[in-house]
């Protein structure tokens, strides 16, 4: 019976990692077709922006709008982690006042932290019997 499942997970297994193989292939084949179709469709724009402007206002144009997207992206990015900053400074001011407002209770009513304590370890005593 164990060398029948030891077999089927065995199979399993290499099946997985064959299809892993060759998905990686086949992302890597369409990621450089689509790097390849990229490259053609910037050198098309060029040409036909050098039909219309010349050569040197065509690649100024393209430089240009490739430098736009990139501030741009640039801008999204830092608006974003400064909105992320902002998320994680009120989660830790909401942690600081939780943590006074125990200290709080800690000095207000030292006997109900000392039970609540006691109880805490108490039940982390009791529930540990199995060893890890």
């Amino acid at each position: 019976m164990l060398s029948i499942l030891s077999l089927l997970t065995g199979a399993s297994v290499h099946r997985t990692v064959a299809r892993v193989k060759r998905n990686s292939i086949f992302v890597a084949l369409a990621a450089l077709f689509l790097l390849t179709a990229y490259a053609l469709a910037v050198s098309a724009g060029a040409i036909w922006l050098a039909g219309i402007y010349g050569p040197l206002a065509a690649v100024l144009f393209l430089a240009f709008g490739a430098l736009l997207i990139a501030i741009i992206m640039l801008v999204v990015m830092s608006i974003i982690n400064a909105r992320e900053a902002r998320r994680a400074r009120d989660r830790r001011a909401a942690l600081e006042s939780l943590a006074t407002v125990g200290i709080g209770l800690v000095r207000a009513q030292p006997l109900l932290t000392a039970g609540v304590l006691a109880a805490i370890v108490a039940a982390n005593l009791i529930g540990s019997k199995r060893e890890d």
